[in-house]
């Protein structure tokens, strides 16, 4: 690695992504991982989140910063919970690094809480197994997420989500937000459109969409949509409340 890197990642690391917000009353074993590198040429990033809280911000120029602090029960979980930040061909990855097998007698864990700091320029894709996810201010255009809370504000490009379990929280889009969600509240508050092909339960509301909001199948949970520039189709419903208001096209109801 250059001296020109090392110094990018040592910036980065240091001053985008404070560690303030880290809480660490039951990790008894812990280490500092951080990376980062120069984006300039990339088409898109990768995220693949594992245990551990995600948080995804802007970055200024076209460094892209990752940091956090790993956390396990055993110094040989530690050891193999690792962070590694690359470019294979025009793709920039992110991916954490968990132990595959924690099996035995007594409590184990290992997980790794991580900020990243992107361009806000680029594409990316997310994936994230468990633990809360924040995104804000970046081109997302793709969240993959097993359990724990998505929250997402100012997102710069049409969005796809897709989430087994928790709550999905989408405010001020820029374009278009597509949904699907296995168990928790769904809000959006601002986007370009909505379609949500399956919410299986949970409360949906959905307020301020420029353009058209879709819903093909609400399971169960209430449902409340209001102030929407276009249509809205809702296909199937299963139980639950439906309210839609202040809508300047069409309303279909099941």
């Amino acid at each position: 690695m250059t001296h020109t890197i090392a110094r990018l990642v040592a910036a980065v690391a240091l001053l985008a992504l404070p560690l303030t917000a880290f809480a660490w009353d039951d990790c008894k074993f812990s280490a500092e991982r951080k990376g980062g590198i120069d984006t300039a040429g990339a088409e898109r990033v990768e995220i693949l989140a594992r245990a551990g809280d995600l948080t995804v911000r802007p970055a200024a120029g076209s460094a892209l910063g990752a940091a956090g602090r790993a956390c396990a029960s055993h110094q040989k979980f530690l050891d193999q919970t690792q962070l590694h930040v690359q470019r294979v061909g025009n793709v920039i990855q992110v991916h954490v690094q968990t132990p595959e097998d924690m099996s035995g007698i007594g409590v184990f864990y290992a997980y790794l809480d991580l900020q990243v700091v992107v361009p806000e320029g680029l594409p990316v894709e997310i994936t994230d197994s468990s633990g809360d996810l924040s995104v804000e201010g970046v081109r997302v255009v793709r969240i993959t997420d097993s359990s724990g809370d998505i929250t997402a504000r100012q997102l710069l490009a049409d969005v796809e989500i897709n989430d087994s379990s928790g709550d999905v929280r989408v405010e001020d889009a820029a374009g278009a937000v597509r949904v699907e969600d296995s168990s928790g509240d769904v809000v959006i508050r601002g986007a370009k459109s909505v379609h949500i092909p399956q919410d299986s339960s949970g409360d949906m509301i959905i307020e301020r969409i420029a353009d058209d909001v879709t819903i093909d199948r609400d399971s169960s949970g209430d449902v409340f949509v209001s102030d929407v520039g276009g249509n809205v189709a809702f296909i199937a419903d299963g139980s639950g409340l439906v309210r839609v208001t202040d809508v300047k096209g069409t309303v279909r109801l099941p």
